[in-house]
């Protein structure tokens, strides 16, 4: 019995790639002998990528698209992908071709071997010195406080079987961060190396801001270590005080500068991190939609 197989392709701004993508990822598709879909995710592009996917499906009915009603992000675009497909297996791949699509293949003969998971490993490709660096540091601290496991060098370009896609589907966060869920459910994961390279066509949305942003997410949706950060340091300060002041012999008018500037500091430290937590709990209590889809622009 064939199989079923969903790509997942979030798209905004990427009208250029359109086109180009579909020429590297159908032949590679066909060699699979599964029975494929590639659904597009248009995240409200201000381009015409909608128009050139829906020329596509003019040609290939197994092209699909979904349109959101405003920009929603890239892990709500893969979130509404997986989540509004009916398939075995689902690929997730972003058109701009720095992940080769012909890795696809590599990753469907994994599934077949008994893997859950497949996904890709990127190996560094030239940039910016202070790029590699910050990306590498993301990684290593992301790994080292969070809660769960953390695959290293792992992004959203993989496959996974409908039981990973369900239980990725079962967290009911606002904030999803794909890469974090996929590895929290386990299972049996592989990891194949490659080169990203550079994207032949348009340009990079990413910038240092939104990196920023990116981080900042990956760290709140996969660990709770910053809370308790505060109560570590509530102990440290809390002990250090009292052998400051016996270490030094202050005055009570010293003592109590001490002291103000101990407090400064400890909510200077913790003050942001606990406001960051608590707005992240109030949009998960307050459960609004990650997504919404735009009836008249989504064709599946």
């Amino acid at each position: 019995m064939s199989r079923k197989l969903s790509v997942i392709v979030p798209i905004y701004n990427d009208a250029d790639c359109v086109a180009l993508f579909y020429e590297r990822t159908a032949p590679i598709l066909r060699s699979l002998g599964v029975d494929w879909e590639i659904v597009f995710v248009n995240d409200a592009s201000t381009d015409d990528s909608l128009e050139r996917i829906q020329a596509l499906r003019r040609t290939d009915t197994r092209v699909k698209v979904i349109t959101f009603s405003r920009n929603f992000g890239y892990h709500a675009a893969h979130l509404a992908g997986i989540a509004s497909v009916d398939s075995d297996l689902y690929a997730m791949i972003h058109p701009d071709l720095e992940d080769p699509p012909e890795l696809l293949a590599d990753f469907y003969k994994h599934i077949q071997a008994g893997a859950q998971t497949v996904y890709g490993i990127r190996s560094q490709r030239e940039e910016p010195a202070w790029v590699i660096f910050c990306r590498g540091l993301f990684y290593r601290i992301n790994q080292l406080i969070a809660d769960g496991p953390i695959v290293l060098w792992m992004a959203e370009f993989s496959m996974m079987t409908r039981h990973v896609r369900d239980a990725v589907l079962n967290n009911r966060t606002t904030f999803p961060f794909l890469r974090a869920e996929m590895s929290y459910v386990g299972l049996r994961m592989v990891g194949v190396p490659y080169l990203r390279v550079k994207r032949p066509l348009g340009e990079s949305h990413y910038s240092l801001w939104r990196m920023i942003q990116f981080a900042v997410g990956g760290f709140l949706s996969s660990s709770t270590f910053p809370l308790r950060l505060c109560l570590y340091l509530a102990f440290l300060m809390g002990g250090a005080y009292p052998l400051l002041w016996a270490g030094f012999h202050w005055t009570l008018a010293e003592a109590s500068q001490a002291a103000s500037i101990f407090t400064f500091l400890f909510v200077l430290a913790t003050g942001p991190m606990l406001a960051l937590y608590l707005a992240r709990t109030y949009k998960n209590v307050t459960a609004r939609a990650v997504y919404h889809i735009d009836p008249a622009s989504t064709d599946l």
